[in-house]
């Protein structure tokens, strides 16, 4: 039987999709380097829990954003920043994406500098809990 939450991409990557358009690369994982695209948002969970008593109903799912760009920490930053706006902003107009929608928002890590994986590249990282719940 599957479940009636969908997992937290599901919801989070259309919102973020919609609203960064073709300027940022938006996904789960990080392409091969000769298929790569800067700048790019990786969306990954990375825990959480459902609500005790309405576990179909209700999630608070964690996840890890990270922003990568070519043009510099400030930039990086500042596209970090965007998204977690958008992320806000979706919460307040409880923005319904077919999978469902986010009626919370908490950050549990700001945004921090780590050293990236990729030559040539910066890299903010912070992690974000949300509570999900289904469209019906």
């Amino acid at each position: 039987m599957a479940s009636q939450l969908a997992r937290v991409q599901q919801i989070v990557l259309p919102i973020l999709r919609a609203h960064f358009g073709d300027r940022v690369k938006v996904g789960t994982w990080v392409e091969d380097i000769d298929y790569r695209h800067f700048p790019m948002l990786n969306i990954r969970r990375v825990g959480g829990k459902r609500h005790p008593t309405k576990p179909t109903e209700m999630a608070f799912p964690v996840i890890e954003m990270t922003a990568y760009t070519t043009e510099g920490l400030a930039e990086t930053e500042e596209l970090y920043e965007e998204a977690l706006e958008a992320l806000y902003d979706a919460v307040r107009r409880q923005a319904m994406t077919d999978a469902g929608y986010l009626h919370s928002i908490f950050e549990t890590m700001g945004a921090t500098q780590f050293s990236s994986l990729f030559q040539d590249s910066w890299r903010i990282q912070g992690l974000i809990q949300f509570g999900i719940r289904p469209p019906n």
